[in-house]
């Protein structure tokens, strides 16, 4: 990933073998962007085209047999995510049992594995699959450790996993479509602690040259904010709360995780297609960005979620849908609010015996403890977000036949009723400003 145009040479010594040359750099052309980057609360690629990350997971594909990772690459050449979570370890759970081929490192003499024997096979086979997502303009979301393992890579000792860390990044860090994602999960590892995640992600800042994107995912427990994050990776079916990690963190906030189309008994794996477009418009309407995820009980036990191969679902086309029109508007956030915070909420604020019903209700909710003021703003709050050019408001499962938009008085405006499964989008008024009442279809 040389960053400059022209000549660069480059000398490499190892195993007591030196090799020296040269190349030309040259400035980028067709769909080669560089390498993403954020950009305030969203993302951009490092010429500054756009990027909004609308991803899918597909944990363990590159650990399938050679038929399936092909049918894999050729479902992504078609599908409409520019990002994937991937392992680079195999995982062990429930339609993700099988044991691959190929693993990163050979085992010594006790069985054990050597982080310092990496398997080059493996690593040549993982370097052609991440080159074929980078040639279909997907960026591997890169997950360096997960808990579901029998096979011991999640109770590697520090100095192991520096180890591997140090061959992750001298290996595959001059991949422009690389991300670092320290782990899935990573309140569920139990070898780990929040010192140790620390450490590796101090580490990944200071040793990848080239800067690519760094963050952690949780099960329940967000990590807490760090100088080397770069955004917020989240798990969480509530997806409104993209609102307060915004806040938070003041990075970008990706809901990677707030379930999947499916029929599985798992809960997470069982919801409808029109749930999860439900679940993805509220992130994005909260200023967020998105993950899908599918989950289909097959015969041949053949789950996009952990295997890849073919998708089933009806999610997909409008995950599509709501990709397309993220393009043709940009970046959108939600208007910055700020909550009264010197109220007592023991006062009567108009000193009064009958208070308003506004002042009442300021009251109640102010003396409730932070946390669940919080939540009950964010619940109340109408799903809008904003640019200069365009307004969006997002009505969920709500059924209304009718509908204020409220506008500047000064401009004007055309509005779009959008339907989010029909996938349609439709003029009520073409030319308007100020509060303005239309007629909607009564349907969610």
């Amino acid at each position: 990933m040389p960053s400059i145009e022209g000549e660069w040479n480059y000398n490499i010594a190892w195993d007591g073998i030196e090799t020296k040359g040269s190349f030309i750099c040259v400035s980028n052309t067709g769909n080669n962007h560089g390498k993403v980057v954020t950009d305030g609360f969203g993302f951009r690629y490092a010429d500054g085209a756009d990027y909004i990350p609308v991803g899918t997971t597909c944990y363990a594909w590159v650990h399938q047999t050679e038929a399936l990772i092909a049918q894999t690459l050729e479902t992504f050449a078609s599908a409409p995510f520019n990002k994937v979570r991937m392992c680079v370890f195999p995982k062990h759970m429930p339609y993700n049992s099988n044991d691959p081929e190929l693993y990163p490192f050979h085992k010594d003499e006790n069985g054990k594995w050597d982080v310092a024997k990496p398997d080059f096979k493996f690593w040549t086979q993982f370097e052609s699959y991440i080159s074929k997502l980078k040639d279909l303009g997907v960026e591997a979301d890169l997950i360096l450790f997960h808990p579901y393992d029998r096979r011991g890579f999640s109770s590697f000792t520090m100095e192991e996993c520096s180890v591997y860390l140090d061959y992750c990044i001298n290996r595959l860090s001059a991949f422009r479509n690389i991300w670092w994602s320290l782990a899935n999960e990573y309140d569920l590892i139990s070898a780990g602690t929040n010192e140790d995640w620390d450490i590796f992600g101090s580490k990944l800042k200071s040793e990848d040259i080239y800067g690519h994107l760094i963050s952690i995912h949780n099960f329940v427990h967000m990590y807490p904010k760090k100088d080397w994050m770069t955004h917020v990776s989240a798990q969480n079916n509530d997806c409104r709360r993209v609102k307060q990690w915004r806040n938070a963190y003041q990075l970008p906030v990706i809901m990677d995780e707030f379930g999947y189309e499916g029929d599985i008994e798992s809960n997470w794996g069982n919801l409808s297609a029109f749930e999860l477009v439900n679940r993805a418009w509220v992130a994005v309407a909260s200023g967020g960005f998105v993950t899908h995820g599918e989950t289909f009980d097959r015969k041949d036990e053949i789950l996009w979620w952990a295997k890849g191969g073919k998708l089933h679902g009806e999610s997909p086309e409008r995950f599509a849908f709501l990709k397309s029109l993220l393009y043709e508007v940009g970046q959108l956030d939600p208007p910055v609010r700020k909550m009264p915070v010197n109220t007592d909420p023991n006062a009567n604020p108009s000193g009064e015996q009958g208070e308003s019903d506004i002042a009442n209700s300021l009251r109640v909710i102010m003396a409730l403890p932070e946390d669940e003021r919080n939540q009950f703003m964010l619940r109340v709050t109408p799903l809008i977000v904003r640019n200069p050019n365009y307004m969006l408001q997002y009505l969920e499962r709500t059924c209304p036949s009718r509908t204020t938009v409220r506008l500047p008085e000064n401009g004007l405006y055309r509005i779009e009723a959008i339907d989010v499964w029909e996938m349609t989008r439709t003029a009520v008024e073409k030319e308007c400003c100020g509060n303005i009442s239309i007629r909607l279809h009564g349907r969610k």
